[in-house]
């Protein structure tokens, strides 16, 4: 990126202190950094202010590499000895989001793509640039997790102006972050994955979430189009602008996922039987054929599920690793709502092994905890070792599954019990992040040898 002094006054209405308009107009800023750790010679610095962290104190550590120092009233006063330049801002995480908006603005020759829905956004995000990059288009995407009112302008802010398509994850866990992320971003195109009650706790419940998540059309630009997962079409009503109506079908027999979409029909073999890798890659060559259509490019359905056969999970989202004594561990130990997690339990259940769900609790459920907890289907499941107090109730059902309060406990007797695995097993580990189930793969994981299988 490239931001100028003037362009982040105007951005973020803030005041340069003891500067000169000659001098704000020599202010060059390649990058803004909100982490002093992976600073760069002319990043501007950002302080960032939390409950339990304050970003301004780190400024001297970079002050001297620095193109500008942006922070608020309150902690610009500690920095009256360094002579770098320093904008004064109200607030630094609207003040980042507002320079993120004013960089978006200027990539006139990309097309924006926010992607947001309760389950499946890093997965559709993952494919579709997989599938944009094998087409030789220049894309940029969110790394890792980073889709909150911090990753998704960082994102924003690290799109080179030359990008052809720019894939911005966008998630939210509070009321009124989606209305600022849709601000920020004012994408081309909007992907709705899915709606459930993940996060319902802080979004109002299930009518909450689907409001919340709808906002990211609100500042969709003039002549964008939105595309919608299945169950969106149903739940959101008199959608105002243009999406996509005619999508590829598919059919899973097996490993073989059959594709087709008008007259065109393509398979593709898939390394797991997971019905939803299924639906989710035949919604992306959707979205795909609809872009290319719109670039006046052509690619058969064919050339397409060629490019998702050779896609691979994001680690942590049901990838298939080398467990001790030879078992086979689906890691899908990042997140958990309860839509991804019956789907993953689905997938467990189609694998001709013997079948164990290592499974934790599902976060931020609100009042629909425990009724989410009870409904999982486990059946087809032959060994269920539950963690965590929603996942109780789920023990409830079924007396003869293990049934363990806390990670702390559950490694403890793992570690007693690592020989009972064998190579005719698949291990499912799977919760929402906050119960640190990735403990759990390390733990059996075969040593040194965490492969994709």
């Amino acid at each position: 990126m490239y931001l100028s002094g003037l362009d982040i006054q105007s951005a973020t209405r803030g005041q340069w202190l003891n500067m000169m308009p000659d001098q704000i107009e020599h202010i060059q800023v390649e990058y803004i950094q909100t982490d002093s750790r992976h600073f760069k010679q002319n990043d501007a610095f950002l302080a960032l202010r939390g409950p339990h962290f304050d970003g301004h104190l780190f400024a001297p550590k970079v002050a001297n590499k620095a193109s500008a120092l942006i922070g608020d009233e309150q902690g610009i006063q500690a920095w009256a000895d360094l002579k770098t330049p320093q904008l004064e801002v109200s607030d630094t995480l609207l003040a980042l989001g507002d320079i993120a908006h004013a960089w978006r603005k200027k990539l006139t020759n990309t097309t924006v793509i926010a992607i947001t829905g309760s389950y499946g956004k890093t997965t559709i995000r993952s494919m579709l640039a997989h599938t944009f990059k094998a087409l030789g288009i220049k894309t940029t995407a969110t790394h890792a997790n980073l889709n909150n009112l911090i990753g998704a302008p960082m994102t924003l802010l690290g799109i080179d102006q030359d990008a052809e398509v720019a894939l911005i994850e966008c998630g939210i866990s509070e009321i009124g972050e989606m209305q600022r992320l849709s601000e920020i971003v004012q994408p081309d195109i909007a992907i709705l994955t899915g709606i459930t009650s993940a996060h319902a706790e802080g979004l109002g419940g299930l009518h909450g979430v689907a409001y919340e998540k709808s906002l990211l059309l609100k500042h969709l630009r003039p002549q964008g189009w939105c595309a919608l997962g299945e169950g969106v079409r149903k739940q959101l009503q008199n959608i105002q602008h243009h999406y996509i109506e005619s999508f590829v079908d598919w059919e899973l027999q097996g490993n073989q996922l059959l594709l087709r979409y008008h007259d065109e029909s393509a398979s593709l073999l898939l390394a797991l039987p997971a019905p939803h890798w299924g639906s989710n890659m035949a919604f992306v060559a959707s979205i795909a054929m609809q872009y290319l259509q719109q670039q006046k490019r052509h690619v058969s359905l064919m050339k397409l599920a060629d490019i998702l056969a050779s896609w691979q999970p994001v680690q942590g989202r049901l990838q298939s690793i080398s467990g001790i004594n030879d078992c086979t561990i689906l890691d899908d130990s990042y997140n958990a709502n309860p839509v991804s997690m019956q789907a993953a339990l689905h997938t467990l259940a189609a694998m001709p092994k013997r079948r164990i769900a290592m499974i934790g609790d599902m976060a931020e459920l609100g009042d629909d905890a425990e009724h989410a907890h009870k409904q999982l289907d486990v059946s087809h499941i032959d060994m269920l070792i539950l963690v965590g107090t929603h996942m109780y109730a789920l023990h409830q059902q079924h007396p003869t599954s293990q049934w363990f309060a806390s990670i702390d406990a559950l490694l403890a007797w793992l570690n007693k019990h690592q020989s009972m695995f064998t190579a005719q097993d698949t291990i499912l580990i799977k919760a929402s992040h906050s119960m640190q189930l990735d403990q759990v793969v390390s733990l059996l994981a075969k040593q040194g040898d965490t492969h994709v299988i």
